[in-house]
């Protein structure tokens, strides 16, 4: 039981990471660029092989990452399969 409260807070530790290292990559201010910096060894290791495998749409001129939206989806996957093994 205390295993799994640990993986269960890591997993939502990981994910608060994502969402902020996605929400500081629109926000164009010294300090998010700084968060976003501090934060991109943790995250860009798992989203640039999803992005090999999923282009990035094209909308216009401009291409819409989807990485960390499918990176939420497998990790909330793999939280459901881990917790319910412990």
């Amino acid at each position: 039981m205390f295993i799994a409260r640990i993986l269960e807070f890591a997993f939502s530790l990981y994910e608060f990471g994502l969402l902020a290292y996605v929400l500081c990559s629109w926000i164009m201010h010294p300090a998010a660029c700084a968060i976003r910096q501090w934060l991109a060894p943790a995250y860009e290791l798992v989203l640039v092989p999803i992005r090999r495998w999923i282009p990035a749409p094209r909308l216009g001129g401009t291409a819409i990452d989807l990485s960390p939206i499918f990176l939420f989806i497998a990790l909330g996957l793999v939280r459901r399969l881990v917790i319910a093994i412990f």
